[in-house]
């Protein structure tokens, strides 16, 4: 038995890696052979849909392109810090019909590659898996190796796309955090080029600066993927390399979205809907209910609804009632925990990781709005503040800014389920008892309410410092502690001057 997943609507983030594209060439009386590289980043949650998207490239341009075949241009909404709106002529056929797709990940195999060199290894890569994934898998290996060997990076591009007759080469590149383990292979991802202040950095500026060749092509529309602090250090990062990353949305399903999952989706060729649900009239409050426990996130959902069809299979008389609907969801916790622990749980546990949970938390309880590309210092480390979430089962949800959606802001989001596994887990549980599992209710805009509401918030941060310092420290003198808790602080010049 099988489950058959349905193309959830992802035009909005198909369409942002198509804009970054578009973007990269001067808009009035340029030179379209000097583009502005530039690549889509998705740095989110494990499960969020990220290799979806590539994977399905192509799929989702033919399946935009059948919707809106009479289509001639779209309005695209893309208001600046000035309030300017651009419209671009813009056709979903015409990409997909001429586009190349390639995807692969920076994993082992991308280690077998019979070049020294990291730039041949990735062009290798890139031929290799055009020719397999696209019904050539018989000669890819040895077409690859000869074309590499003879060719230069833009005679490889252009060799690909007049094979396949195509105009452009859509890249996926996966688990960009695997790129570390690949210095053991390629030396030159750890050369220094100046004073580096981690030598983390390293790899990464030079795999931009290797990406910065390929978009220098025109011709090739990037899209990475996968979480890694050092990637999201520093907009410099990029910069440096002369590449710009545009984050991605990849906005968790909303009620909609996982409406028309249950409705397309077959498990064993029998639909989604018709093995859970035995009345329509269950289904807006079944949705609703899954949204709340799942918080949209893809993978959650889909496991939720497998482990939900297996445990009715189980049952006597398996049918969702108003009465048992929360109670059997409930009790597939465990299940979904056991699927899904990947994107719960931090690689480091350790105080500082207990710091930086305790601001996403926080943050989240807050319901703060953020810019899309906020970057925070904590316990040293300079990090994007969207792939931070994405470490503890958190995800970004974009705001809207007075009704309209500009993919410029986002606020902190989270599911019951997540929170469960968090107060369930002894590494999170201190933070978990000290904070509520959901937002803080509205706070009136009075002084004194907001003021009490301060004290409320500074004392369970002062409280979990201190646990959390506890928790890392073998001395047992409370006291003494305090001080090098907050060291830096207000409150430890407060102390000071007292």
């Amino acid at each position: 038995m099988s489950l058959n997943e349905p193309l959830i609507d992802r035009k909005e983030d198909v369409y942002s890696i198509l804009r970054t594209y578009y973007y990269q060439f001067p808009r009035f009386g340029g030179d379209l052979n000097t583009p502005r590289p530039a690549a889509c980043f998705s740095p989110h949650i494990f499960g969020a849909g990220k290799s979806c998207v590539g994977e399905n490239f192509l799929k989702f341009l033919k399946k935009f392109a059948d919707e809106e075949e009479e289509q001639t241009k779209t309005e695209v909404f893309n208001k600046s810090s000035s309030g300017k709106v651009d419209l671009k002529i813009f056709s979903w056929k015409h990409f997909a019909e001429n586009t190349l797709s390639v995807c692969f990940k920076l994993g082992e195999s991308f280690s077998r590659a019979p070049f020294p060199r990291f730039l041949d290894a990735l062009m290798y890569n890139i031929v290799f898996r055009a020719f397999r994934q696209n019904g050539r898998r018989k000669d890819a290996a040895h077409v690859a190796s000869t074309i590499v060997k003879d060719h230069n990076l833009d005679d490889i591009i252009d060799y690909l796309l007049e094979q396949f007759q195509k105009q452009y080469l859509f890249l996926m590149i996966d688990e960009l955090s695997h790129l570390s383990d690949l210095t053991a292979y390629y030396s030159e991802l750890t050369m220094k080029q100046f004073v580096e202040s981690d030598p983390g950095y390293i790899p990464y500026r030079k795999f931009f600066r290797t990406v910065y060749e390929l978009l220098n092509t025109g011709k090739v529309i990037l899209y990475i993927a996968g979480r890694t602090a050092e990637i999201s250090a520093r907009l410099s990062d990029a910069r440096s390399s002369r590449v710009s990353l545009h984050m991605l949305r990849l906005n968790p399903f909303n009620l909609h979205d996982i409406n028309e999952y249950i409705e397309l989706a077959t498990y064993d060729g029998k639909s989604l809907k018709d093995c859970l649900l035995p009345s329509d009239d269950l289904r807006y409050r079944f949705v609703e209910l899954l949204k709340k426990k799942t918080g949209g996130i893809p993978l959650i959902v889909k496991n939720t609804l497998l482990a939900l069809v297996g445990k009715l299979a189980n049952l006597s008389q398996p049918a969702i009632n108003d009465d048992n609907m929360e109670f059997l969801l409930d009790g597939v916790f465990a299940d979904i925990l056991n699927e899904s622990g990947t994107f719960i749980i931090p690689e480091i546990l350790d105080s500082a990781t207990l710091l930086r949970y305790q601001f996403v938390l926080l943050s989240y309880q807050l319901g703060t709005i953020f810019p899309i590309g906020f970057a925070t210092t904590l316990c040293g480390t300079r990090t994007y503040l969207m792939d931070l979430v994405a470490t503890f089962g958190f995800y970004s949800e974009i705001c809207e800014t007075d009704g309209i959606d500009l993919g410029t802001k986002f606020k902190i989001g989270c599911c019951e389920f997540i929170l469960r596994a968090h107060s369930n887990y002894n590494f999170f549980r201190e933070a978990t008892e000290l904070f509520p599992l959901s937002p803080f209710s509205y706070i009136p805009d009075t002084s004194t309410a907001k003021g009490v509401f301060f004290e409320f918030v500074f004392m369970k941060i002062f409280c979990f410092r201190l646990l959390t310092f506890l928790h890392s420290s073998s001395s047992p003198i409370v006291h003494s502690a305090i001080p090098g808790i907050f060291q830096g602080s207000l409150l430890n010049r407060t102390m000071f001057l007292i």
